[in-house]
């Protein structure tokens, strides 16, 4: 079996059971804290990176300007699924 890509804890959970180790695959509320796999994080920020670096750079190359903080703003809202 693959792991996978993101797994969650609970806060409360860690607290009261510190020495186990309960992990879930879904979020179980707005607290929960999401972890993701670093290959899977890799691949996603590699995905973006080609479909839109050279998107940014003909841009840039035509005088259209973009902005740094819009670049790294589109990447992050990219990697969170927005």
């Amino acid at each position: 079996m693959a792991a996978p890509e993101k797994i969650y804890l609970q806060p409360r959970t860690i607290e009261q059971l510190p020495h186990q180790n309960i992990v879930y695959t879904k979020p179980l509320a707005d607290n929960s804290i999401e972890y993701t796999r670093t290959d899977a994080f890799i691949e996603k920020a590699e995905i973006y990176l080609k479909g839109k670096l050279l998107r940014y750079i003909d841009l840039c190359e035509r005088g259209v300007g973009v902005s740094t903080e819009e670049f790294i703003e589109d990447f992050k809202n990219y990697m969170k699924g927005e």
